[in-house]
């Protein structure tokens, strides 16, 4: 069998989790963050929105989870928490979605004005529906961590 390499075999801080870990995620996680939620609000205006931003978001969570362990990324996101969120990001784009097919196939228009172009608020329902699709993202991708970080799957 090798041996492992010194450099592998460092301290330990709570948790079993490499100190080293913990010293480069714990800085860069707010970053990560911050990054991820404005792909996901200028997802309309640039490359990017809904799903690259909620792919950000939801890498985020699992580089924390990796570094200071499942137990102090429970605390603030629950399996009811994440379930809440992926169902009424869901519930919320299909409400959207069939409004804007009804109102569309009427001729109509949404209520929503379109605002100055290039604006944050310029894209009517675009921004929202980025919105909710984000959220679903990076609980998806958290959850398919956690499920296999579990063995369940």
């Amino acid at each position: 069998m090798p041996k492992k390499c010194k450099l592998y075999r460092e301290k330990k801080s709570h948790g079993g989790r490499p100190l080293i870990l913990q010293a480069i995620v714990g800085p860069l996680t707010p970053f990560i963050m911050i990054y991820g939620a404005y792909i996901l609000f200028n997802g309309h205006l640039s490359p990017g929105g809904g799903f690259s931003g909620g792919t950000i978001l939801g890498t985020g969570l699992v580089l924390c989870c990796l570094a200071y362990g499942p137990e102090k990324v429970s605390k603030f996101f629950t399996t009811k928490v994440l379930a809440v969120i992926c169902c009424a990001s869901l519930a919320f784009y299909a409400i959207i979605k069939v409004y804007s097919f009804m109102v569309g196939a009427t001729g109509g228009t949404t209520g929503i004005p379109l605002g100055t172009p290039g604006d944050i608020l310029s894209g009517g329902l675009i921004l929202p529906l980025n919105i909710s699709i984000g959220l679903v993202v990076a609980v998806t991708i958290y959850n398919f961590y956690a499920l296999f970080s579990e063995g369940e799957v």
